[in-house]
């Protein structure tokens, strides 16, 4: 059973490579839905992403990003998380992984969510506060801080999630001000318990650009992943393939985020 809809997912990713369009990739991909550490218990993600073709002399082809996050439920309502964002290229002399700076974020939810499974609601929704320094090779608004409201609804073997996002350089006298992007999931369980099922979706991160002044409009693209979720035992993995269109570098990556269990 494990290997037919395996290897449904490997032709699926691999016919996916021949669509046209291009690819920019953050250190984290991923569309937040209900994961919520427990009442006083640690989590751990793996975000990682590999670019596998990018533009004509862009330092970023075959650059592998990887971020640990480390999580904690603070109370039912509460949950903290810190990332690390590395990463390691072929412009990079040591070939080692190089630190690309750190994140930190909180993460509330209402009781109504809280209860949602609990009284058989469909509906979820959570509200997500993030800063961080980074290393200005990628991003020259080396501190930046992100509100992500969180919405999902699930029906039967269906989940549809959505992030809207906004961004904000905390750089005195930064010119691109405040950003948008709108990231959102569909999938369908085609496979497994309702315990640990066992999805194939697609997945697309549209990032809209500053939302006033002079360079509203400007630098937009859209990221189109089709992805798998899926346990292999204790770990949760989310797996994909993308491209994307608008203003890239990247063309094409493959992403992986891995939930360690404790």
């Amino acid at each position: 059973m494990m290997k037919s809809w395996l290897a449904s997912i490997l032709v699926l990713i691999a016919g996916f490579f021949t669509l046209p369009n291009a690819l920019a990739a953050p250190e984290e991909i991923q569309v937040y839905l209900d994961e919520f550490a427990g009442v006083g218990e640690w989590g751990l993600d793996i975000h990682t992403n590999f670019v596998t073709s990018a533009q004509t002399g862009s330092t970023t082809r075959k650059m592998l990003r990887t971020t640990p996050e480390l999580s904690y439920g603070i109370n039912p309502n509460w949950e903290i998380a810190g990332y690390w964002l590395t990463s390691k290229g072929p412009d990079q002399g040591s070939g080692a992984l190089v630190s690309d700076g750190v994140k930190a974020r909180v993460k509330w939810r209402p009781d109504s969510s809280v209860n949602a499974e609990k009284n058989g609601s469909p509906w979820y929704w959570a509200v997500n506060f993030e800063i961080g320094k980074l290393n200005p090779r990628f991003n020259p608004d080396q501190r930046t801080g992100e509100l992500k409201l969180i919405g999902l609804y699930r029906s039967g073997n269906w989940t549809l999630g959505a992030n809207l996002n906004f961004d904000r350089a905390l750089n005195a006298g930064t010119a691109l001000g405040t950003t948008s992007e709108l990231d959102t999931k569909l999938a369908y369980r085609v496979g497994g318990s309702a315990e640990k099922p066992v999805q194939l979706g697609l997945e697309r991160y549209a990032y809209r650009g500053a939302l006033s002044g002079a360079l509203v409009g400007q630098g937009k693209n859209d990221m189109t992943f089709l992805a798998a979720d899926f346990e292999l035992g204790k770990w949760e993995v989310n797996l994909g393939v993308g491209r994307a269109s608008g203003v890239t570098s990247d063309r094409t990556l493959i992403k992986a985020v891995i939930g360690v269990p404790f």
